[in-house]
């Protein structure tokens, strides 16, 4: 029973987190075209209620810090890999509110390509941030914490459509 209820708490909190690699699609410049229907029944994507990155990462931390069961004696590399997570958080979450803040004022392709550009950029730091905290967190895991994170940390694809990152 604990089993099934950690799996499903697992895929409740992995179906969160996939969120965040989703941050491009925030940050759409392009006003929904005047005429024609929108894709799914007339709803375009601003119209949703979507979550900031800082409002997933504690629970994805938390999540991961149970999962990997962190002892005391690894508690200061988790702490700097925690501490990578929520920086990489609060960098989307701030591009994401300027692109949002800017929306309708870049009308050309020229534009769009530079805030793409800009994406680019902070995730790219927030790549490199995370692995660099995660590699002495690694190192100090017990083979069987590894074989965790090995199938929690790092997994990007595509699945149905959409984009997956796990942090």
């Amino acid at each position: 029973m604990t089993k099934l209820r950690t799996s499903l708490m697992s895929a409740a909190m992995l179906a969160g987190v996939a969120g965040i690699g989703l941050a491009p699609a925030f940050a759409q410049i392009a006003p929904p075209p005047a005429t024609g229907s929108a894709p799914h029944g007339g709803m375009h994507h601003r119209d949703h209620a979507w979550m900031m990155p800082g409002q997933l990462v504690d629970g994805r931390i938390a999540f991961l810090q149970t999962e990997l069961k962190i002892t005391a004696a690894q508690q200061p590399q988790w702490q700097q890999f925690a501490s990578a997570m929520r920086q990489n958080a609060q960098a989307l979450a701030q591009m994401i509110a300027n692109a949002r803040q800017h929306r309708g004022s870049a009308e050309n392709a020229a534009d769009r390509l530079s805030l793409r550009a800009e994406f680019a950029k902070v995730r790219a730091e927030s790549e490199a941030r995370l692995a660099t905290a995660f590699k002495p967190l690694y190192a100090s895991l017990s083979p069987d914490q590894q074989q965790v994170a090995n199938q929690l940390v790092g997994h990007a694809g595509w699945h149905r459509g959409e984009w997956h990152r796990r942090a």
